[in-house]
């Protein structure tokens, strides 16, 4: 995920200057940055959040990929891809009450990341 998101800030590096100043691709000094924008990005959301996010990712990604092999229907594998996110999740977080630190941001973070897992499989390009 952490790569991901190096790879999109570096690509993205030209639109993010000012139009009068050449880009010379990927420097020493540009993966730097990026290295350095990533761990800001991840202090201020938390990687407990991110890590919740990318599970559900997963989660959803897979069930809506499996749902629409079998099924051809894109609003079908999105809900399902969604819902089994979420319950995982909130299976998750129950067991957190009595074992570790649930709270709401984490359930926040279990549905962007379910429906952003679905999204990408049922998405039509």
């Amino acid at each position: 995920m952490k790569l991901l998101l190096l790879f999109i800030l570096l690509f993205s590096t030209p639109c993010l200057g000012q139009d009068d100043v050449p880009y010379y691709g990927g420097t020493p000094e540009n993966f730097r940055f990026g290295l350095s924008q990533m761990d800001k990005f991840v202090e201020s959301i938390g990687q407990d959040k991110l890590l919740h996010a990318g599970g559900c990712y997963v989660i959803s990604a897979t069930t809506a990929s499996i749902v629409y092999n079998i099924t051809e229907n894109r609003k079908k594998a999105f809900i399902y891809g969604v819902l089994s996110s979420v319950v995982i999740g909130g299976i998750k977080e129950i067991h957190d009450i009595k074992h570790g630190d649930s709270n709401w941001g984490d359930m926040g973070a279990n549905v962007v990341g379910g429906m952003l897992g679905a999204f990408t499989v049922t998405v039509r390009f």
